[in-house]
């Protein structure tokens, strides 16, 4: 998600859901929190099982079948369980209430429904009272709570989840109930009148209603009245009573129009007439103002070129207006509702009677005899005349006797659909459709929230067995499908096109979720038609099915959720080869070319040929630009705690990874996932407990000085952020699709019991605080074990089986396959040795990452500027980092150049540098220097130390002298030595046998 204005800180369908009990009322204490220093967690709860694709080569277990043993990782997700059991706060007065959590998620939406909110105080941030994004929260914690209950048996987390899952579905009701009912009519002035509930920003009720007279009312019209009692809720500025003219868009507002506001800035109405925008204006302001909740007699004239407008039928204001409504040409004529802008478009929060239409301008006395008696002077040059007396619904009838009949706009009277689920009303959807830009006075991402909220109720559904869950989300399919079903393909392209408003996370993918697990044909179809209709076939999709890299410059995390959708969509429709190829595609145009060395992308960037700079955080950055990225990114005025890496990115692309492994299970899949998870994402997490906070970061950022900032209640990180912890089992076993192989991808301490192939798995280890695990087979029968060969391992992976050792050959990037008849208590132990090396940006070799096996070692240093460091001065013929950098105490922490290097999976705040700059400046060889500049690199900006060391280790001094004869050869070849360069740098070589020798 993106902060423009500053969001960071604002700061199986089967037997089993049958046959699970109702959700029941969550009673204060019923439910206690697992003691601490259990020994052995309870039983999880059985799951569903998530729907389970034919396409799959690999597949997962259920969250249920693998619990965590003690680790980083199990502290880890223990501090989000202790938030997930105490947020609320569930104690009060000594009382405890485990609804409070509940409540406070449930607000909103009950303040939607129109229900009792039961004093709840709003979770504040994202999820303000009237905050456009109100309501994703809430679907994090479904999932939060299911993902808990899953993992640990734990009956407080079953408990809080139906609770939240009943108090929905009376919430989804209730909305239902009330879209079965016309639009009212109320109490007016005279007779009945219209209520319109006002600009859906800033007003929790609003529902973007407004009025449509037919075109062309105005068409030819040259003096005219118009004329209308309102009684105004607010008095908000801007306003409008009427709107005749083109709408435009954000990028090219209407410049043809003409209206009358009820409120400016100068304080009364204001009407005006342009035909070339905002500075062509013709306008009459009038110096009365209107009181809210008061009852005004509003009209505006135009006799030849004087137009008044009239309050209580008294003038306040008259000017020269030259222009007519003819001149106008072709309009959209709306009461109630702006034409523009459309990222800011007002909708008039009041209540509306005796809307007239004259075809003249009348006089003084006769607006002061209308505002007494609509009929004062008859209906001869009456063009319209909305009195708002007939029956409920949307048809506004026309009393003129012209037949100009009007329709009312909203959400009720059809527009709205049963199955409806929101914080807030329809009205961010309907703006969506009109290509509604976000803003802070805008729209968010009405898409996003629901995403949110129904993958929540699908995690209850699975992982939690709530039957209510499934149906409540089934019936929020439907309304989906029955909004985008009838919008065209060119404007649902357009609108997944719109920065952040177009944002839908991974409603596509839920869609596609709710076919795969739907029995009835003709719904599957329309849940799979619903999902294509997300497709972003503007730019991005083709873009990627045809492998062409577009992504500078576009949201990150708006983007890849959606290919973890084509994905899905694939898996139900697997002749759309297409939606798997965008995928694909997609992935490799971020893995390498824009991720930073612990596993995030995007971040701002400078200027550059064929684009601007870029200060918006989360976007893609030009593909390979990682140190200019960084750099760009120390600039003063970038915030040290942002700049990039949304830690919401990561999360979304770790589910891509682990989705495109099932259909591929190369193991490049699995090396990036454990980066991302072992650095950004368990990094995330702030080392203590907390009751009000879920102490998660919104960004990791890279770039030197850069800090973490823990929080972050309410926001999109903050969400996604209660999932990542809570799930950490998820991708540490996989079985093949035919069942004979075991894939041991992580490893992570847990437990995984395989009860269809009567097989449990202990897993003992402190990885990544050890190196070693060791693997216990419970159970009987031939099955084959693949061990995961990281990518990093430089050398010693071994293994032995009830301690003998297996001479097998591991290669890096590969798994190792164990085959073999188990018995009960049969044991692999794994020896996984870390090494130290370094990772290079891709586009400047000398900007540099330190890693130790797996962890990337950030320099502890709140210097804003690179730390420079140098290597090759300490080097032996094995080539091991290890002489340049010192091991600390603790597991992971080392020292160099006067810095500690602690592991980003340390949770603390301090500022780091996750790259340091590379600073070789002579060859030196140990304690010999030749004198010899090493500043001119290659064509691939490598230098000549670069090149000597790339090939240690060597077997001895001959060889490093060999490897220096033939690098100096060919530098000098190319002209970057001279031949008394190529002299000086081979005798300091044979010079330093002695001292390099390990």
């Amino acid at each position: 998600m993106n902060k423009d204005f500053s969001r960071r800180r604002v700061l199986r369908m089967g037997a089993l859901a049958a046959a699970a009990p109702a959700a029941l009322p969550l009673l204060p204490g019923q439910a206690h929190a697992q003691p601490a220093g259990a020994a052995t967690p309870p039983s999880p709860a059985p799951s569903n099982g998530f729907p389970d694709p034919r396409s799959w080569r690999v597949r997962p277990f259920d969250l249920g079948q693998v619990t965590l043993g003690d680790s980083v990782f199990r502290e880890k997700r223990d501090r989000l369980l202790h938030f997930a059991r105490e947020y609320g706060p569930s104690v009060v007065n000594g009382v405890r209430d485990d609804r409070r959590g509940p409540d406070r998620m449930l607000r909103s939406f009950r303040v939607n429904a129109g229900l009792d909110h039961k004093g709840a105080v709003p979770i504040g941030s994202w999820e303000s009272p009237d905050g456009n994004l109100r309501g994703h929260y809430t679907g994090h914690f479904l999932t939060l709570l299911a993902q808990a209950y899953a993992s640990t048996g734990e009956q407080i987390f079953k408990d809080k989840l139906d609770y939240m899952v009943t108090a929905l579905g009376e919430c989804q009701d209730a909305l239902a109930a009330a879209a079965s009912r016309p639009t009212p009519r109320v109490t007016g002035r005279s007779g009945t009148a219209i209520r319109l509930t006002g600009t859906p920003n800033g007003h929790v009720t609003g529902d973007a209603d407004h009025i449509a007279a037919p075109a062309g009312v105005t068409t030819g019209l040259t003096d005219f009245t118009v004329a209308t009692w309102v009684n105004l809720a607010v008095r908000d500025a801007d306003a409008r009573i009427f709107d005749f003219g083109r709408p435009g868009d954000s990028a090219a507002d209407s410049t043809v129009r003409m209206y009358l506001s009820a409120h400016t800035s100068s304080g009364g109405p204001r009407f005006a007439i342009t035909t070339s925008g905002s500075a062509g204006e013709q306008r009459v302001d009038a110096t009365t103002q209107l009181a809210a909740n008061t009852w005004a007699h509003v009209a505006v004239t135009k006799a030849g070129n004087v137009g008044t407008v009239y309050v209580d039928g008294v003038a306040a204001g008259t000017g020269t207006i030259d222009l007519r409504p003819a001149d106008l040409g072709d309009t959209t004529n709306w009461i109630g509702r702006a034409q523009f802008p459309q990222a800011n478009i007002k909708f008039l929060n009041g209540t509306l009677d005796e809307f007239q239409i004259f075809g003249r301008a009348l006089t003084g006395a006769e607006v002061a005899a209308v505002a007494q008696n609509a009929d004062a002077v008859g209906t001869t040059d009456l063009v319209v005349w909305y009195r708002f007396d007939e029956v409920p619904g949307k048809s506004i009838v026309d009393s003129s006797g012209r037949g100009n009949d009007g329709e009312f706009f909203g959400a009720t009277d059809g527009r709205r659909h049963a199955g409806f689920l929101s914080a807030y009303t329809e009205a961010q959807f309907i703006r969506l459709e009109e290509f509604t830009n976000y803003s802070g006075a805008g729209i968010w991402a009405p898409y996003y929230t629901l995403h949110k909220i129904v993958r929540g109720l699908l995690d209850a559904y699975h992982l939690a067995g709530s039957a209510r869950a499934l149906e409540i989300a089934r019936k929020a399919g439907d309304w989906v499908h029955s909004r985008l079903s009838v919008v065209d393909r060119e404007r649902l392209n357009r609108m997944w096109s719109l920065h952040i408003a177009g944002e839908y996370g991974g409603m596509n993918e839920n869609m596609a979720h709710l076919a795969a697990i739907e029995n009835d044909p003709a719904r599957k179809d329309a849940y799979l038609e619903t999902a294509k209709c997300f497709d972003n076939r503007r730019t991005v999709f083709p873009a990627a099915v045809e492998n062409r890299d577009v992504l500078r410059g576009i949201h990150v995390n708006q983007h890849v959720p959606q290919f973890i959708g084509y994905l899905r969509v694939f898996e139900q429709n697997p002749a759309g080869r297409e939606y798997f190829t965008a995928a694909e595609n997609f992935w490799h145009m971020v893995v390498p070319h824009r991720m930073f060395s612990h596993g995030s992308a995007g971040g701002q960037y400078a200027a550059g040929e064929g684009h601007p700079q870029n200060t918006n955080a989360e976007l893609f950055q030009p593909r390979d630009d990682i140190a200019g990225s960084l750099t760009y990114q120390m600039r003063p005025e970038t915030d040290s705690g942002s700049g990039g890496g949304e830690t919401c990115s990561t999360y979304n692309l770790l589910k891509l990874t682990r989705n495109l492994f099932f259909h591929d299970p190369d193991p490049a899949y699995m090396d990036y996932y454990e980066r991302g998870l072992l650095n950004h994402i368990l990094g995330s997490r702030q080392d203590e407990d907390s009751d009000s906070e879920p102490l998660v970061t919104y960004f990791l950022p890279a770039h030197p000085g850069a800090t973490r900032w823990f929080g972050n209640l309410g926001t999109c990180c903050g969400g996604t952020g209660l999932e990542n912890h809570t799930k950490y089992q998820d991708s540490i076993y996989f079985r093949s699709a035919d069942g004979k192989a075991l894939y041991v991808n992580l490893y992570i301490a847990s437990t995984l019991r395989w009860e269809e192939k009567g097989f449990t798995v202990s897993q003992e280890t402190d990885f990544p605080r050890a190196q070693t695990s060791t693997l216990t087979v419970t159970g009987r029968g031939r099955l084959e074990i693949k061990l995961r060969v990281p990518t990093w391992v430089r050398k010693g992976f071994a293994v032995t089986i009830n301690g003998v050792p297996q001479h097998v050959k591991a290669v890096p990037g590969t798994y190792l396959s164990v085959q073999r008849f188990w018995s009960p208590g049969d044991r692999i132990e794994i020896s996984v040795p870390f090494s130290l090396r370094v990772e290079r940006a891709l586009d400047d070799p000398t900007v540099q990452s330190l890693f130790n096996g797996p962890l990337v070692l950030p320099a502890l240093d709140n210097s804003r500027t690179w730390r420079t460091f140098s290597f090759y001065r300490h080097l032996k013929l094995d080539g091991d980092l290890g002489a340049a950098v010192s091991p600390l105490g603790q597991p992971n922490f080392f020292s160099t150049h006067d810095h500690t290097l602690r592991p980003l999976y340390i949770g603390i705040d301090d500022a780091h540098h996750i790259y340091f700059k590379r600073v070789e400046p002579t060859v030196v060889f140990g304690s010999v220097d030749s004198g010899v500049s090493n500043e001119t690199v290659d064509d691939d900006g490598f230098s000549f130390l670069d090149r000597v060391w790339a090939a240690a280790p060597f077997a001895n001094h001959g060889r490093f002298v060999r490897r220096v004869r033939d690098v100096s050869g060919e530098w000098q070849a190319r002209g970057r030595f001279t031949r008394e360069d190529r002299r000086a740098v081979i005798a300091a070589a044979e010079r330093a046998e002695d001292s390099l020798r390990p």
